[in-house]
């Protein structure tokens, strides 16, 4: 029982590191909105460089959700669901929304380098992803997205 106590105490009295966002931080309101750049891919047979477009126009806390366009791939258009993770920020393609030719379910995972840019890795979904891990899965392209 003594130790119980003291580990309670001892909880107490460590102070708790914020996170990086907090469901009422503005700088998770920097994300809401349209940015544009550059997707490099360089697995299921594809490699290249791609423009692409996503669009955040819902934030719930530290989640959001919005769309991704795809225009060099029959403009294609998908549902995007993602969240905020310390300073990570991680997101997914869920469904097509026009056209079929985009990988579903891949988990990108940025880092904002500016105010009105935020870069990462693809990790390709035909490999296991574990969203806990070091490297969340096998990247399989990265980015580099601007605020329109």
């Amino acid at each position: 029982m003594l130790i119980v106590a003291a580990l309670g105490a001892l909880l107490h009295a460590v102070p708790a590191i914020p996170p990086a966002f907090a469901a009422d931080d503005p700088a998770l309101g920097k994300l809401k909105g349209m940015w544009s750049g550059t997707f490099e891919q360089y697995s299921h047979d594809t490699e290249g460089s791609f423009p692409v477009k996503l669009t955040i126009d819902a934030i719930s806390g530290t989640e959001f959700s919005g769309t991704m366009d795809w225009p060099s791939f029959d403009n294609t258009r998908t549902r995007v669901k993602g969240m905020v993770d310390g300073p990570l920020i991680k997101w997914t393609e869920t469904a097509y929304l026009r056209g079929e030719n985009a990988v579903l379910h891949g988990l990108y995972v940025a880092r904002f380098k500016a105010d009105n840019e935020i870069a990462g890795d693809w990790m390709d979904p035909k490999h296991t992803i574990n969203s806990k891990g070091p490297r969340f899965g096998t990247p399989g392209g990265d980015f580099v997205l601007t605020r329109d």
